[in-house]
């Protein structure tokens, strides 16, 4: 019973049925023809069939002969478009991206990033896995991501962590709420305790925005009205351009989402609120080529 069949025996008997002649084919691979006879032979006994008619001049196949040289094609063929696909994914001609981040990042920072990845690797699939913080540092360091995008701090004993540019905090309320808290028109960056009049949509408890937004209010010592509690940011985006509230959001996301000048935005001026991404990848894990052009993307890299 055969048990493995090797390259260069499939190799060796294709090129012997196309040349016709050991002596031929042995000084076209420069080894001794006793040597090329020894491989074909041995694969025959190992076969338990007679491949090449010895008697006739050209060599000829045997029917077993010319059914396994029909089929061994079949195989070195199908055995160099295998290694050729994983030299494009080596490479990163091919391949899956998998980035995992929360929605409102998915929504602002990675759509540029993924269009420079797909122009450079066109071959390659993004896959998006949007979730909460705490979720995301769990999958993390379970090694589902190439990368995920999450607030530190994170366990840099398991994960690699890349910090890139911080979140700037601002407050976002449309131009009918201005009255509300006058004395803020002419103010780029304010404190946080002029916003006190402001009605505020805010996150739900627990959430690291609503986090920080207690934070803002405790060291301010103000206690602002809550008019509505949201799931998530583009809600509370969203509640904010209807003009039902204010609310705490990153500079960055308002300025992707901006496209009118219906809203009023202020940056705090309390930048030691400020959260602090980074890119993270599994300590030890490979990381493919166009994860490494993705990465270097988003901290800044030049190239």
């Amino acid at each position: 019973m055969v048990t493995y069949l090797n390259q260069r025996q499939l190799q060796y008997a294709v090129m012997l049925s196309e040349t016709g002649s050991f002596s031929h084919l042995a000084e076209k691979l420069n080894i001794s023809q006793p040597a090329l006879s020894k491989h074909i032979l041995s694969l025959e006994k190992e076969l338990g069939v007679q491949l090449f008619d010895r008697t006739e001049t050209p060599l000829k196949t045997t029917a077993a002969g010319e059914h396994f040289v029909k089929e061994a094609k079949k195989l070195l063929d199908r055995e160099n478009r295998l290694l050729h696909s994983m030299e494009q994914f080596r490479s990163g001609e091919k391949g899956l991206l998998t980035i995992g981040t929360t929605p409102f990042r998915s929504a602002y920072l990675i759509p540029s990033v993924v269009k420079r990845v797909r122009e450079k690797f066109p071959g390659v699939r993004v896959r998006l896995v949007e979730q909460g913080s705490e979720q995301l540092r769990k999958d993390a360091a379970d090694g589902k991501f190439d990368f995920a995008v999450i607030n530190m701090p994170v366990d840099e004993a398991v994960l690699d962590a890349a910090p890139i540019e911080p979140d700037k905090l601002a407050i976002v309320y449309s131009r009918e709420l201005a009255a509300v808290a006058p004395g803020l028109e002419d103010e780029s960056a304010v404190d946080f305790s002029q916003c006190e009049k402001l009605p505020f949509v805010v996150l739900g408890a627990n959430q690291e925005m609503r986090n920080l937004f207690e934070k803002l209010c405790a060291s301010a010592d103000i206690y602002p009205q809550i008019a509505v509690e949201a799931v998530n940011m583009t809600t509370a985006w969203e509640m904010a351009c209807s003009g039902v509230g204010a609310t705490l959001l990153p500079l960055q996301f308002v300025n992707s989402a901006m496209t009118d000048g219906k809203l009023i935005v202020k940056r705090l001026r309390d930048d030691v609120q400020l959260r602090q991404p980074a890119v993270v990848t599994k300590r030890g894990e490979y990381i493919s080529p166009y994860a490494r052009y993705a990465i270097s993307l988003l901290i800044g890299e030049k190239g």
